[in-house]
């Protein structure tokens, strides 16, 4: 295993559309990890997710008591032979559309289907978040 160089990190965070994004929980109990789309611009270094919620939701809790998060994303580059994987620490905290607009644009082409800004469905609605990024670090794994 080795470790991977910054510019390997931004083409992991650049080539990629999914990933998980774990939230630090209110009680102390297990931390709350959900897949998630998000987009990532290197040009102004920001990590945005469209995260859906109402105000009772889990993920709503978890965020309103503490916004440190940990995102994990990871791709094989070649098949059964190497992998990589990316861990980025941060904040997590609401951001306006155009505050990440460009990571936004990296969201709807890296992802299967991007997801609606407006209105999941009649109880929560997407906003827009931005990964403040504290640290990051990534390794690959090869196969023989």
């Amino acid at each position: 295993m080795q470790e991977l160089s910054d510019d390997a990190v931004v083409d992991v965070l650049t080539d990629n559309g999914i990933g998980v994004l774990a939230l630090s929980s209110p009680t102390g109990t297990a931390p709350y990890p959900i897949p998630v789309a998000f987009g990532y611009d290197p040009a102004t270094d920001s990590l945005a997710f469209h995260l859906s919620e109402s105000d009772d939701s889990q993920k709503h809790q978890y965020l309103s008591a503490d916004a440190t998060v940990g995102f994990t994303v990871y791709e094989e580059t070649e098949p059964k032979s190497v992998w990589r994987s990316v861990v980025v620490t941060g904040e997590l905290a609401e951001a306006t559309y155009d505050e990440v607009e460009p990571a936004l644009a990296s969201l709807a082409s890296n992802t299967q289907f991007a997801p609606n800004p407006v209105s999941w469905d009649d109880t929560s609605t997407t906003t827009p978040y931005e990964l403040r990024i504290d640290d990051w670090y990534g390794r690959e794994f090869r196969v023989g």
